[in-house]
């Protein structure tokens, strides 16, 4: 059974036809002025891929470094800089601050508000 006598492409009121659907259009290739943002799962990604590169052209992690103390050895300041960085440097991501939340004491006085009453001044006048 091909197409069905039946079905009209509209039912016979003003305007009421079938819409085209809307097509997609591919992601554009030039730059773009609204970037999605930097999440912590893109990052990764980064950190995967680039190691994915390393062991691809290096071999491996060790075989990339060396190539970059060599770089070092033959006096480039940016490689030997790099070189130390890694080696030396602590792990900045790591170091977390901690919040510092002022302590509210609703039971007594704190040490602030007994230095602050030391210093209030009584001028109310005293009946004589």
């Amino acid at each position: 059974m091909s197409n069905s006598q039946e079905i009209k492409p509209t039912d016979g009121r003003k305007g009421n036809s079938r819409k085209k659907s809307i097509p997609k259009l591919p992601v554009p290739d030039k730059e773009r002025s609204n970037k999605p943002a930097m999440n912590t799962a893109k990052k990764n990604r980064k950190k995967q891929y680039a190691k994915k590169a390393i062991k691809n052209v290096f071999g491996s992690e060790v075989n990339a470094f060396e190539s970059l103390a060599k770089k070092a050895k033959e006096g480039s300041y940016n490689h030997m800089k790099l070189l130390m960085d890694y080696a030396y440097d602590e792990d900045k991501e790591t170091s977390t601050k901690k919040p510092n939340a002022p302590v509210i004491n609703f039971f007594g006085d704190s040490i602030e508000g007994k230095k602050i009453k030391e210093k209030i001044i009584d001028v109310t006048p005293k009946d004589e």
